[in-house]
């Protein structure tokens, strides 16, 4: 804005006397008066109000008083004011999170700091009002990108992934890369180099469940990279994926292009479970192909991506222990139904079906929830 309002100009002169209390009471009066409905002719209950000029004015006075605030240390009423922003203004008056507003918020977050819980209470406030503004079903992706970068700054590994599993960019998942690999290192449970599959398979199965192909891509890469380069015994051999003779490469038109994947084969079961898991998912159900015998000879057949699948899960999970657990089965699981169309077997009822076979109706089984949980803290 031009030129502050006299109401404006009066948190500032509190803020610049140390007077933070009074400051923060006058920020928050002024922008619940600029915030009231008219009292003529008020809108009808449930109307959405404008984002006029009383409400810019508002949202720039609580912006301006709450960066200052925590600029002074003032963590408790910095937080409150730009809360009241993100949910009184923003969220009320159906603002969007654009450049500007992204901008503002980061330098809140950073400004408010790690101690304490405040910034936990600014961010979920954050992710409630950008989750329904179309920035991303879990809140804004840039937002939850930086928080991503700070917190592995802070050597908050578990929580930096939480959020970084959220964004499908390649720089998230180079950074989810470095994350993981860092975490892994402090897996109290077994070696380092035998544990790094585990770590890499959060990263890799989370985002094939989220769609996100490309940043699984990119995440494995990176991982790959920082894992052989620490541990170069694991390495084994390298090759053109699919390979070049074989009936998946020679009925594709994709595999005949010069940047041609590269499969590298480990001493670690897992590691190659999770580069072929990617590919199956990118070749999906149509495009996987298999070999089947018509009459005397060997044909190529399409759509034998859903049997690819459950061959590839079936097999490692005899090799690798820890494919086995529920949460990582819920994940695979996930995967299979997301990218093949296989339906996971219905989960019967006992009793239910024993009075639908009485009564001669069809058997009742519990379905399960709806949403595949994320993949959970490796162990």
């Amino acid at each position: 804005m031009a030129s502050l309002s006299s109401a404006h100009q009066q948190v500032l002169d509190h803020l610049s006397s140390g007077d933070f209390y009074s400051a923060h009471q006058k920020a928050r009066t002024t922008a619940t008066r600029l915030l009231a409905p008219p009292r003529r002719n008020p809108p009808p209950a449930g109307t959405v109000l404008p984002y006029d000029t009383k409400a810019q004015e508002a949202a720039e006075t609580l912006w301006d008083a709450a960066r200052k605030l925590l600029e002074n240390g003032q963590q408790g009423s910095g937080v409150d004011l730009a809360t009241m922003l993100v949910q009184d203004v923003w969220t009320a008056r159906d603002v969007g999170c654009d450049k500007e507003e992204r901008a503002k918020i980061i330098q809140l977050i950073a400004l408010t700091g790690r101690s304490g819980a405040w910034r936990k209470t600014l961010t979920d406030a954050v992710f409630a009002w950008t989750s329904k503004t179309g920035s991303g079903p879990a809140g804004d992706v840039e937002i939850h990108e930086y928080l991503g970068e700070t917190l592995y700054k802070e050597l908050d590994y578990e929580q930096a992934s939480l959020h970084l599993l959220v964004c499908p960019t390649q720089d998230a998942a180079r950074t989810l890369a470095n994350v993981l690999f860092d975490w892994h290192k402090l897996d109290p449970d077994s070696p380092p180099e035998s544990s790094v599959g585990r770590y890499a398979a959060r990263g890799v199965l989370s985002y094939l469940e989220a769609s996100f192909i490309l940043a699984a891509r990119t995440f494995l890469s990176h991982f790959m990279a920082l894992a052989l380069a620490a541990y170069p015994a694991l390495r084994v051999v390298a090759f053109p994926y699919p390979p070049p003779q074989s009936a998946l490469a020679k009925s594709s038109t994709a595999s005949a292009s010069p940047s041609a994947d590269e499969l590298t084969v480990t001493k670690l079961a897992s590691l190659n479970f999770l580069q072929l898991a990617i590919q199956a998912v990118q070749a999906g159900v149509g495009e996987s192909v298999d070999r089947v015998k018509v009459g005397n000879e060997m044909r190529v057949q399409r759509g034998a991506g859903t049997k690819a699948w459950q061959s590839l899960v079936s097999r490692y999970e005899k090799q690798v222990q820890w494919l086995r657990i529920p949460e990582v089965k819920e994940a695979t699981t996930a995967i299979g139904e997301i990218h093949f169309g296989i339906r996971p077997a219905r989960q019967g009822n006992p009793l239910m079906d024993m009075m639908a076979s009485m009564f001669g109706g069809g058997g009742g089984g519990g379905g399960g929830g709806s949403g595949a949980p994320a993949l959970g803290a490796p162990r």
